[in-house]
C-alpha cells in the first residue's frame, strides 16, 4: 500500500474508506497545504487594498481547486485500502486451492491406466488443431488432428495407443499444439492437469505450486477439480 504523512493509529483498512479522524494521528500534507492556503487567503483579504479587492471569481477558484485536491487524496487513500483487502481475499482464495486439481499452462501428461487427460487453450477459432503426444525422450508417439475447433479450453484425451494401435506403458508424455484458422496460425498453448500443492507470495500476489513443478497464478487457471 502507498504510504503517506499521516500515522495510523487504528489497523481497522474501514477506517480509511468511513472518514474515521480516530484513524488520523496528525494531518496529511494536503490538510496542511489547506490551512496554509486559506491563512494566506485571509492575509489576504484582511491587507487588500479598498480600492483594488479581490476578484471573488478568482478567489473562489482557487478553494474549489484546494477542495478537489483534497478529495483526490481521500479517494487514493480509498483505493489503496480497498487494494489491500482484495489482496487479503486473494490469499485466502489461493489457500483454499491447496489440494485441488488444477488445469494451468503445462505440457506434462501422465498416462495411467490406459488413460491420460490434457488441455488446449486456443486464443481464436480454429478450423485445424494438430496435437502431437509425445514420450519422454520427444519422440512424437501419436498424433490426433481435429478440425472447426471454437476458442477457449479444450480438453484432450487420450487412450495410451500410438499412431499404429499399439497400447504404450503407463508414464509421464508431453503434448505439443498447432492450429491455423484460414491458413494463418493461430495461438495455441497446452494446459496440463496437476494437483496444487502450496502457496507463496510474490510481491504480494499468491501464486500457486503444482505437482508438475509448475507455478501459476489464480487467474491464469483454466478449470478446477
Amino acid at each position: 500500500m502507498a504510504t503517506t504523512s499521516s500515522a495510523v493509529t487504528d489497523s481497522n483498512p474501514y477506517s480509511y474508506l468511513n472518514g474515521d479522524t480516530a484513524a488520523t494521528a496528525k494531518k496529511s500534507s494536503i490538510e496542511e497545504a489547506q490551512d496554509r492556503f486559506m491563512q494566506l487567503l485571509v492575509a489576504q483579504l484582511q491587507t487588500q487594498d479598498p480600492l483594488n479587492p479581490l476578484d471573488n471569481a478568482a478567489v473562489t477558484s482557487q478553494m474549489a481547486q484546494i477542495s478537489t485536491v483534497q478529495g483526490i487524496e481521500k479517494l487514493n487513500q480509498s483505493m489503496s485500502s480497498l487494494n489491500e483487502m482484495y489482496k487479503s481475499s486473494q490469499s485466502v482464495a489461493a489457500a483454499a486451492l491447496i489440494g485441488r486439481i488444477a488445469l494451468a499452462s503445462g505440457s506434462q501428461m501422465v498416462l495411467a491406466s490406459g488413460k491420460a487427460v490434457a488441455g488446449v487453450d486456443l486464443a481464436k477459432d480454429a478450423d485445424t488443431v494438430t496435437i502431437n503426444v509425445n514420450d519422454a525422450t520427444g519422440k512424437t508417439v501419436y498424433t490426433e488432428s481435429l478440425t472447426n475447433q471454437k476458442a477457449g479450453v479444450l480438453q484432450f484425451q487420450w487412450d495410451g495407443k500410438d499412431s499404429n494401435g499399439n497400447q504404450l506403458s503407463d508414464g509421464a508424455y508431453s503434448i505439443s499444439v498447432n492450429a491455423a484458422q484460414g491458413g494463418a496460425a493461430v495461438e495455441a498453448s497446452p494446459l496440463a492437469y496437476s494437483t496444487i500443492q502450496a502457496m507463496s507470495w510474490d510481491n504480494g500476489t499468491p501464486k500457486l505450486h503444482l505437482a508438475n513443478g509448475k507455478e501459476t497464478t489464480v487467474d491464469a487457471i483454466r478449470q478446477l477439480i
